[in-house]
């Protein structure tokens, strides 16, 4: 699992590609949408793309992918920082400070989409240069909360975006219920190559291989129809 230092060491163009990588084996490993954990979407907007991560138990994580920068905002719901968790009901004190405007005025637009108001963390980054940047929360949260508590639950989600075949092999195994999964056959989804009807074929050979070459074609992955 990644923590909050390996994560952040990660510019917006190794974020992109790991936020698709994972999406595509969500594909192939589940039919139903509503299953699936990674989400990415090329063009949220134009000049915008979007990946998305919901573990169905509350807590989700939302990447926005411009040529002005990159923000990503996740929400716990078991975190102190919640704005259900607060008195007020009101979003963390500091959250959004600093937050370029090229940014928020993404998160306001898809501001259903992207639950603008269910945040307990947010950090961007300025084009594709590192270090990620945090507004003004961090401090006040250092000063209030427990350091456990601190980080809004960014850990917890950040560890969502498993950073190489063996992590994922062992996440999907307990979440897919799977028995056993080929690691030669994730690494190829990792190492970039086109999708192919053996590859599916050996991840998930249940699946409706073409379906499944279908919405990967859509989404603008390499496949090959052999």
């Amino acid at each position: 699992m990644q923590d909050w230092n390996e994560i952040t060491m990660m510019n917006a163009d190794a974020l992109r590609k790991q936020m698709r990588m994972l999406a595509a084996l969500d594909i192939i490993f589940s039919e139903e949408k509503w299953l699936r954990v990674h989400h990415y979407e090329a063009e949220l907007q134009p000049g915008v793309a979007w990946g998305s991560i919901n573990n169905g138990a509350g807590d989700h994580l939302h990447v926005l992918f411009t040529n002005s920068g990159t923000l990503i905002k996740g929400f716990d719901h078991e975190s102190p920082l919640s704005p259900h968790a607060r008195e007020d009901g009101e979003i963390y004190p500091g959250m959004y400070d600093e937050v370029p405007e090229v940014l928020m005025a993404v998160l306001r637009d898809q501001e259903e989409t992207l639950d603008l108001e269910d945040v307990t963390f947010c950090l961007w980054q300025e084009g594709n240069d590192l270090p990620w940047k945090v507004g003004n929360w961090i401090q006040l949260a250092m000063a209030e909360e427990d350091k456990a508590d601190a980080r809004g639950g960014a850990e917890f989600l950040l560890g969502y975006l498993e950073k190489n075949p063996v992590d994922y092999v062992d996440w999907a195994k307990g979440y897919y219920d799977l028995p056993d999964l080929p690691l030669e056959a994730v690494a190829e989804v990792y190492e970039g190559k086109p999708v192919t009807v053996s590859l599916i074929k050996q991840l998930c050979p249940e699946r409706d291989v073409a379906a499944t070459l279908g919405e990967l074609q859509q989404r603008g992955y390499a496949v090959e129809q052999t």
